[in-house]
C-alpha cells in the first residue's frame, strides 16, 4: 500500500515553480492567443477571424516545437501526477486526542 503525506505532498506543490511558457515572437504569441488558447477552451476559431499578417510560416514551425517540448510534455507530466494520485487508496487512522 502506497501512504502519502499530504502536508508533505502539499508541501512540495507550494515549493514548485508555477508554470511558465517561453518567451516567444509576437507571431508565435499572435498564434498562442488567437488560436490554441480558444481552442484548447473548448471556443471555435474561424479561419476568416484570422489576421494572417500577424504571423510568418517560421511562427508556425515555433509555436509546434513550444507546443511538443513545453505543452505537451507537462500535460503528460501532470496526467501522471493526477493518476498516482487518484490510485492511492485512503487510509483511515485513528486520532487520539488528548
Amino acid at each position: 500500500m502506497i501512504t502519502v503525506s499530504v502536508k508533505n505532498l502539499v508541501g512540495a506543490i507550494r515549493e514548485t515553480d508555477a508554470f511558465a511558457l517561453p518567451d516567444m515572437s509576437s507571431g508565435t504569441s499572435y498564434l498562442y492567443d488567437m488560436v490554441y488558447r480558444q481552442m484548447s477552451r473548448g471556443q471555435d476559431v474561424r479561419l476568416s477571424s484570422l489576421d494572417f499578417d500577424a504571423f510568418e510560416p517560421e511562427d508556425i514551425d515555433s509555436f509546434s516545437d513550444i507546443y511538443s517540448d513545453v505543452i505537451e510534455r507537462n500535460h503528460y507530466a501532470a496526467n501522471g501526477i493526477a493518476s498516482a494520485l487518484r490510485s492511492v487508496a485512503p487510509a483511515s487512522k485513528a486520532v487520539t486526542y488528548v
